[in-house]
């Protein structure tokens, strides 16, 4: 999510370059925002105490409209703040909440709703988390407000690195936090099943909840667990695997999947969450509740050159679709008509 937000304000940046903006941010000077036309205002001190920093920010800034792209709004807010819109990526802590840390469900579960009651907007990247939303929260007029804004692919203007040493082309890739939600399990299960498969190499740092996973995917002498990579040696990885493997069970957009899309790598991707939305047929699709199912489909996607070239080609076409720009150009559309608002929008029993 992280990831999103940086890349959604710089595109907004560069699609509003002739507007005013401030743009609030912690710990560190963002990377990449130094020739940015706008007022960057760090919140260390405030940091530790950001709820009750949040609502004074808004009301002393004077701004015409506020965007949180990472996590919802506060659930409390000034009648001097500006209209809000938020960023909603997923809706896994009500979807699957067993997969989700219970700090994450806790928190989400007390701001989300107060900030889809509050916002002027609310921005989601699929059809199918605009499908969650409106399921899990059917508010009086929320459903006009929730706007879709795809996201872009990563690694744009990115250099390729080396490889990782000892690593050969022709691999089996996985790309995601070693956490429940993406099947590590499953896929490890599945993998152990292919007659003389290729290494399985997984770029991802260690998440919550793996539990014994970690150990059992270091136990089998063909995975190779990279940990975080940086972006050349994820690019890298991406144009020397034979296929992605990513039977995520849920997942609110799917960026690994739109960034092998974008370097002809073809993907194994679950049927669940916006997975099967975003490939539109360009990726081969399984139950990723199914190890049989994850295992048959990785032995055709191995074993077969012609379909693996096929969905290269649709991959290609399809990630041409996302830009950070078209992105940037959807985000700044909906921040405008939240301005147009005006500091007195409300719905419900908030106020803005």
């Amino acid at each position: 999510m992280s990831t999103v937000a940086l890349e959604l304000t710089r595109a907004m940046l560069a699609a509003g370059a002739s507007d005013g903006w401030t743009v609030f941010f912690s710990e560190k000077r963002l990377p990449g925002f130094d020739a940015a036309r706008a007022v960057l205002s760090p919140s260390r001190q405030e940091l530790a105490n950001k709820l009750s920093w949040l609502p004074r920010v808004e009301a002393e800034a004077r701004l015409d409209a506020i965007l949180y792209p990472y996590w919802p709004s506060p659930p409390w807010r000034s009648r001097r703040a500006p209209p809000a819109a938020v960023f909603v990526h997923d809706l896994a802590f009500r979807v699957r909440p067993a997969e989700v840390p219970w700090q994450q469900r806790l928190y989400m579960g007390r701001l989300l709703p107060r900030a889809l009651e509050t916002a002027a907007a609310v921005i989601v990247p699929s059809a199918a988390t605009r499908r969650d939303l409106l399921a899990h929260y059917p508010l009086a007029g929320l459903e006009e407000r929730v706007h879709l804004v795809p996201e872009g692919p990563g690694l744009e203007g990115v250099e390729p690195g080396a490889l990782p040493a000892g690593l050969s082309p022709g691999f089996l890739l996985a790309v995601g936090t070693v956490e429940p939600r993406k099947n590590y399990r499953r896929l490890l299960a599945a993998y152990r099943q292919l007659p003389d498969p290729p290494p399985l190499v997984i770029a991802g740092k260690a998440g919550w909840a793996f539990g014994d996973t970690l150990e059992l995917l270091r136990s089998e002498p063909r995975v190779r667990l990279l940990g975080h990579v940086d972006d050349p040696t994820l690019l890298a990885l991406y144009r020397s695997a034979a296929a992605l493997a990513f039977p995520s069970l849920y997942e609110g957009f799917g960026l690994p999947l739109l960034e092998a899309m974008a370097q002809g790598l073809p993907a194994l991707v679950g049927d669940a969450g916006a997975l099967p939305e975003l490939a539109a047929g360009a990726a081969l699709a399984v139950d990723p509740l199914s190890e049989e199912a994850i295992a048959a489909g990785l032995a055709r996607l191995l074993g077969d050159s012609a379909l693996r070239a096929e969905l290269a080609a649709k991959g290609r076409q399809r990630a041409r679709r996302f830009t950070w720009a078209a992105a940037g150009k959807q985000a700044l559309r909906v921040l405008r008509s939240v301005a147009a608002a005006g500091p007195g929008y409300h719905v419900g029993s908030g106020h803005v």
